[in-house]
């Protein structure tokens, strides 16, 4: 057991404990009388999973004002009384699942929730902090209510869990490149029918190894850097794309920015899209895109579907402009039965589960503890997103 979940789990234990005598109700009163509790994760822990920190204290940020009512979904009557010693004086109202229940009445000062199962954020008619278990926030930010924040000119907070899975949505990347470098997904298709061929074909052959090729990743944040940092240690050359500057890790070759992204594709024989979802970035990967890559590439998807476009993507396939995608996320997603995608031999299709499993759940709740606590402390919030720019 590593460190990070060690010290995570210590403190839920020792929070559960305190919590013992807490009633059977979702909802647990204010506590004006207890002690201030220290912090949640420590600097080092911080900077190990790839937490940004705000320079701003949260007391300072236009819309913030201290909790009195936060609502939390998906949490159960342990979680919210973890929360209540996190920060005494503020009255939680727990979910257990994506959707409040009949019984939860607002208003709220801040909402807990996964974007883009936001129901919760019917109660968004005037908070001051918006805070994701997920990394994307795309739909939270188009939720009708916090749309109209934005339009009455409402300034709110709003933070995400970007870090918490990106070393495991790094090892999944990696599994899906090298499924495809040995023929792997073929092999599985021929194991199905009992067949023991060795007579390697065009559709089967394991055709290369990963050393000394070139990986471009688009989005070189948390899940983009886990992604560069394995792919180097494999011995392959990184590129990546940034919006902000062209600054990045030492295990990173080269760093572009957006506009350079066509010329960075012709170069790579593996690309992998890391990008968040915004108005800049939507149906960023087109028949522009696709003509730029060698016919030899291949496209792996981990951020959002929304960033491809899907009809393109299916021409390129079929009209053989790269060698085969890999694709935890789609558009649409949910991706249909019927859908052709399923039907192309060249592609791997997982679920968007990527950042399931490992210590990522840990990670997760760490990071809302600690969020929590600092908010009320008025500290420098985690992960601050921005509502312009969508991440």
């Amino acid at each position: 057991m590593n460190s990070f979940i060690a010290s995570t789990l210590s403190l839920v234990i020792m929070l559960w404990l305190a919590a013992c005598a807490g009633g059977s109700s979702g909802i647990v009163a204010a506590d004006e009388t207890a002690a201030p509790v220290s912090a949640v994760l420590s600097a080092n822990q911080i900077e190990m999973a790839g937490f940004k920190e705000s320079t701003i204290a949260s007391r300072n940020l236009a819309g913030y004002r201290p909790l009195q009512r936060v609502l939390v979904m998906l949490a159960d009557e342990n979680q919210v009384l973890r929360l209540q010693k996190i920060a005494p004086g503020v009255e939680f109202v727990g979910s257990p699942g994506v959707a409040p229940g009949d019984d939860v009445k607002g208003p709220f000062d801040a909402i807990i929730l996964v974007c883009g199962r936001d129901a919760a954020l019917d109660y968004a008619e005037n908070v001051a902090w918006i805070h994701s278990y997920s990394a994307g926030v795309e739909n939270c930010l188009a939720h009708p209510r916090v749309r109209a924040m934005d339009a009455a000119n409402k300034d709110y907070i709003i933070t995400n869990s970007s870090g918490t899975a990106a070393s495991i949505i790094g090892e999944h990347a990696i599994a899906m490149m090298m499924s495809f470098s040995r023929g792997l997904h073929h092999f599985r298709d021929a194991q199905n029918q009992g067949l023991w061929n060795r007579n390697f074909t065009s559709e089967s052959a394991i055709t290369t190894t990963v050393g000394g090729k070139t990986m471009l990743v688009l989005g070189l944040g948390s899940i983009g850097k886990e992604v560069a940092r394995r792919a180097n240690a494999l011995g392959m050359r990184v590129i990546a794309t940034r919006n902000s500057s062209r600054s990045g890790p030492d295990y990173v070759d080269y760093v572009g920015l957006s506009d350079e992204t066509l010329e960075l594709a012709s170069q790579a024989d593996v690309i992998v899209n890391a990008l968040p979802l915004t108005d800049s970035t939507r149906g960023l990967l087109d028949t522009a895109f696709f003509n730029a890559m060698k016919n030899s590439a291949l496209l792996i998807s981990v951020g959002r579907g929304g960033t491809t476009n899907t009809d393109d993507l299916l021409a390129a396939l079929e009209a053989g402009q790269l060698a085969g995608a890999a694709l935890d996320v789609t558009d649409p997603e949910p991706l249909p039965a019927g859908h052709p995608l399923w039907q192309q031999k060249n592609v791997i299709i997982t679920p968007h589960l990527a950042g399931t499993g490992g210590d990522a759940r840990a990670k997760v709740y760490a990071l809302l503890l600690e969020n929590v606590r600092r908010y009320q402390a008025g500290e420098p919030l985690i992960n601050p997103v921005s509502s312009k720019a969508g991440y």
